[in-house]
C-alpha cells in the first residue's frame, strides 16, 4: 500500500510539471522550473486585547526597594470604586513604625528633660544675680557715707567695694543672658528631634496606607503581567516602585490590540499597514484591524535571560463587540501585504547557513541566492537564479 501511495504521488508530480524520485530515506525529492509569479508576504503576531483607556494601579515609592504581594482581587473580578484590590507586605513598616513611635517617646522625654534642666539652670543664674545685686546694693549704702566722717583709706575700700559689685552684677547678669540664649539653643534642637521623629511616623503610617491599593472607578480588574517572569502576577511576587500591578479598563472608549513584533522583522510592517485580528476564543470571526502605532524602540521579552527583543504594535479594530471582547484575552494577527509580480522559488529548494541563502539545484548542486518577500509557498528571489533554472524541492542539502 506505501509504495503505491508513493508511485502515486511520483505520477501526480510529473503530471504537473516536475519529475520526482524517491529520496533513500523514503522522502520524496522533485525538481521544479523557476517561473514568474505571485508572492504574497504575510506577518503573522500575537497580542491580547487591551482598554484603549486604563487607570493603573502601580507599586507605590516607599523607603522599600522591593514589596511583596500578600494579597490581590482576582483577575476579571468586577469592582466599586473605593473597593480594596490589593496589598502588599507591611511587617517590615510595622516594625519601623514601632520602633520610630519608641524614637518619639524618647526624643519628647530627652526635650522635657532639657526644658527642666533649662529652668533649673536659668533660677540658679537668676538667684546668683539677685545675690550679687543685694551685694550691690549694700556697697553703694555703704558708699554713700560722706567722706568726712570716714578715714581716707576706708571711703576708698567702700568705693572699690561698691565697683566690684558692679562688675560682679554685670557679668551675672551675662551670664544669665548667655545661660537663657544657651538653653533656648538647645531646647530647638530638641525639638527638632521631636518634630523629625513625628515626621518618621507620619511617613511610616503613610507608607503603611499606601501598601493597600483600591479600585479607582468601577469596573473589571485586570491583572498585569510580570516582566521578569513572562506570567500574571501573583501573591508572593516580589515587586519594585513603579511597576504596573493591575489597572481598571474603561470599556466604554473601547478596546484595541497590542501585540508583539520581533526585532528580526523589523521594517516588515508599518503604521497604517491593514490585518486580520482573530480572537483565539473566536477563530471563525477574523476582524479587520489597523496598526496605529508602533513603538520607536525594542524592549527586552519577558522573561529573565532572554536575548530576543520586542516592538509593541499597537492595532486599531475596525469594529468593537462589548459583550465578547474582553481586556486580556489572546489575539492573533496576520498582516498580508501586496501580493508582488517576481520570480519564485519554492520555499522547500531554499536552504539556509547562517548568513548564507542557497537554493539546491537538480544537479545536485547550491547557489547562492538573494531573497526578497517570502509566502507559505515560495520566496522572491531578486538574484542568483533565472527563469527556467532547475531547482530541487525536498531531501537533504
Amino acid at each position: 500500500m506505501k509504495k503505491r501511495g508513493t508511485a502515486l504521488a511520483v505520477i501526480l508530480l510529473s503530471a504537473c510539471g516536475g519529475h520526482a524520485h524517491e529520496h533513500a530515506a523514503g522522502e520524496v525529492v522533485r525538481t521544479q522550473l523557476v517561473a514568474r509569479g505571485k508572492v504574497q508576504e504575510r506577518v503573522l503576531l500575537t497580542g491580547e486585547l487591551r482598554a484603549a483607556s486604563a487607570l493603573d494601579l502601580s507599586v507605590p515609592r516607599t523607603d522599600a526597594w522591593q514589596l511583596s504581594i500578600r494579597w490581590m482581587a482576582e483577575d476579571g473580578a468586577q469592582v466599586k470604586q473605593g473597593d480594596r484590590v490589593l496589598e502588599f507586605d507591611n511587617s517590615a513598616f510595622a516594625d519601623q513604625l514601632e520602633q520610630k513611635r519608641l524614637a518619639l517617646i524618647d526624643a519628647e522625654m530627652t526635650l522635657q528633660g532639657a526644658k527642666d534642666l533649662a529652668a533649673l539652670d536659668t533660677a540658679t543664674k537668676g538667684t546668683e544675680l539677685r545675690a550679687h545685686q543685694i551685694e550691690l546694693e549694700k556697697a553703694t549704702v555703704k558708699a554713700d557715707v560722706p567722706a568726712d566722717l570716714l578715714t581716707a583709706r576706708e571711703a576708698q575700700d567702700r568705693q572699690l567695694e561698691k565697683k566690684r559689685a558692679q562688675i560682679a552684677v554685670q557679668k551675672a547678669e551675662q551670664d544669665l543672658v548667655a545661660q537663657k540664649s544657651e538653653s533656648q539653643l538647645e531646647l530647638q534642637v530638641k525639638q527638632i528631634d521631636v518634630d523629625k521623629a513625628k515626621r518618621a511616623i507620619d511617613a511610616a503610617e503613610e507608607s503603611i496606607h499606601a501598601l493597600v491599593l483600591v479600585a479607582p472607578r468601577d469596573g473589571v480588574l485586570v491583572i498585569g503581567t510580570h516582566p521578569w517572569l513572562g506570567r500574571k502576577y501573583q501573591l508572593g511576587d516580589t515587586v519594585q516602585p513603579g511597576m504596573t500591578i493591575m489597572s481598571v479598563p474603561d470599556t466604554a472608549r473601547g478596546v484595541e490590540v497590542r501585540a508583539a513584533l520581533s526585532d528580526v522583522d523589523d521594517g516588515r510592517v508599518a503604521v497604517g499597514d491593514v490585518g486580520a485580528c482573530t480572537l483565539d476564543a473566536y477563530p471563525a470571526d477574523a476582524i479587520e484591524c489597523t496598526i496605529r502605532e508602533i513603538t520607536p524602540v525594542a524592549r527586552a521579552e519577558s522573561g529573565r535571560g532572554s536575548l530576543r527583543r520586542m516592538f509593541d504594535v499597537t492595532f486599531k479594530l475596525a469594529k468593537s463587540d462589548a459583550e465578547r471582547m474582553r481586556p486580556g484575552m489572546s489575539v492573533k494577527v496576520v498582516v498580508s501585504h501586496k501580493p508582488i509580480d517576481a520570480i519564485v522559488v519554492p520555499r522547500g529548494a531554499v536552504v539556509r547557513d547562517g548568513d548564507a541563502t542557497r537554493v539546491r539545484l537538480a544537479d545536485g548542486g547550491t547557489r547562492d541566492v538573494k531573497l526578497g518577500a517570502c509566502d507559505e509557498q515560495g520566496c522572491a528571489v531578486e538574484q542568483g537564479v533565472e527563469v527556467g533554472d532547475s531547482v530541487r524541492v525536498g531531501g537533504g542539502p
